[in-house]
């Protein structure tokens, strides 16, 4: 029997290229449709959220600054999985943003986005000036809230969402010193 740890360890994860755009905007539109179903705007995400993603992530990827993280993780067969996308450093008070991180919803609940989080923090530590990492979660995103307050991330503030398709709902900031999250 595979152990969750076993399986971690045939995860592969892997800088992201332009060519990822398209599965990375799939995965994107399938998270938002499963965890965002009563969040956002149920006529964007039946429709425009996946032409609106794949614009997103082309953009990113083939713009990409140096300041900016986006990894792609893989199953053992070489099916991608999830992704996270960084900026190191985006506030000077709390430090290195998560913008992204997404996994495809019938892969959630094996590792693969703390695998990815912890990645991505690793990668950062070395080259951040300080404020550990910080990222924004919808307050009705319940599941994500618990995982990332497992991982010892802490709600610092509140806010109200930018984007169109969330009519202003509620956005929590939720804040890790870096050993926090990697101890």
């Amino acid at each position: 029997m595979r152990t969750k740890s076993d399986s971690l360890n045939d995860i592969v994860i892997r800088s992201a290229t332009e060519q990822d755009a398209a599965l990375i905007a799939a995965i994107h539109a399938s998270s938002w449709r499963d965890a965002y179903a009563d969040i956002l705007a149920p006529e964007f995400l039946k429709g425009a959220v996946e032409d609106d993603r794949l614009a997103v992530w082309s953009q990113r990827l083939r713009d990409r600054p140096s300041t900016q993280l986006i990894n792609v993780a893989f199953d053992p067969i070489g099916v991608m999985q999830g992704f996270v996308c960084c900026q190191c450093d985006a506030d000077p008070v709390w430090g290195s943003l998560v913008d992204n991180l997404h996994v495809r919803p019938q892969a959630r609940g094996r590792g693969m986005g703390e695998r990815l989080l912890r990645d991505a923090v690793g990668q950062f530590s070395a080259r951040a000036t300080g404020g550990g990492f910080h990222l924004w979660v919808f307050e009705a995103n319940v599941a994500a809230l618990r995982f990332y307050e497992r991982l010892g991330g802490r709600v610092v503030e509140q806010d109200h969402s930018a984007l169109p398709a969330a009519g202003g709902k509620t956005v929590l900031r939720v804040h890790w010193r870096t050993s926090a999250l990697l101890g």
